[in-house]
């Protein structure tokens, strides 16, 4: 069981335009298992953005294909590839993306309703969390009101109440300071100690578990593999 990128390819167009000469992703294969913590670094323009999307089901490959345990995308039927995201998935954008009519409880909340679980447990745990991202006095804040650290905390929360079996971040730790940083590590270890995958996009270096997958990506192509990287300080990791 597990999430598998077979020969992928992403090339992005408009229309019937190629947009840009290179695939954003070069016949790429990896396996994602369960439980495991994974980190894809590169520059910027590398394709870990791409990567991630195409892992988690946000979009399709060009070539290749991507499969979800027994499902394969894109031959599945748009559905299945849908329901298992919203069972498994949990993921967190570089972009802000919340809704700006609703608060930021609301916000956390309203699309894990689906969820297989009674509201009062769903409410519960996301003021938990919210808590300890030091949000429980912006519980009914609206987007507008927040620092950009602040919803990207809310975007982490609403990622991680559904206790998802496999968590996508890009670029968590942007816009955060070194505290901030490291309570959102914490949030993340613990979610992989309760038996969830990890996978993070980053540019910045972070801290490694021995059991830390770091695969390097360059152009679009992946370029190095290491079972660990170095360990370094909150405050040297954060980029603003």
């Amino acid at each position: 069981m597990g999430i598998k990128a077979i020969s992928v390819s992403k090339t992005y167009t408009s229309g019937r335009e190629i947009v840009h000469s290179a695939p954003a992703i070069r016949n790429v294969s990896i396996d994602i298992n369960e439980g495991s913590y994974t980190l894809f670094s590169g520059p910027t323009g590398s394709g870990k953005s791409t990567l991630l999307s195409l892992l988690a089901g946000i979009i399709y490959p060009t070539k290749g294909e991507v499969v979800f345990d027994d499902i394969h995308v894109p031959s599945a039927r748009d559905e299945r590839v849908s329901i298992f995201r919203e069972k498994c998935i949990g993921y967190v954008p570089q972009d802000t993306l919340l809704v700006n009519e609703l608060t930021v409880l609301e916000n956390v909340i309203s699309p894990n309703v689906f969820l297989k679980k009674k509201m009062g447990e769903l409410r519960s745990y996301a003021l938990a969390l919210l808590k300890n991202l030091g949000l429980n006095r912006n519980l009914d804040s609206m987007p507008y009101e927040l620092s950009g650290g602040q919803m990207k905390k809310v975007m982490i929360a609403r990622a991680l109440v559904k206790k998802p079996l496999y968590l996508f971040a890009d670029e968590p730790f942007s816009e955060l300071d070194a505290e901030s940083t490291a309570m959102i590590l914490r949030l993340l270890d613990e979610q992989h100690s309760r038996g969830s995958a990890v996978i993070l996009a980053s540019h910045a270096p972070l801290p490694s578990h021995s059991t830390t997958d770091c695969y390097v990506l360059k152009r679009g192509i992946i370029t190095g593999y290491s079972k660990e990287v170095p360990n370094e300080s909150p405050r040297s990791r954060v980029q603003a």
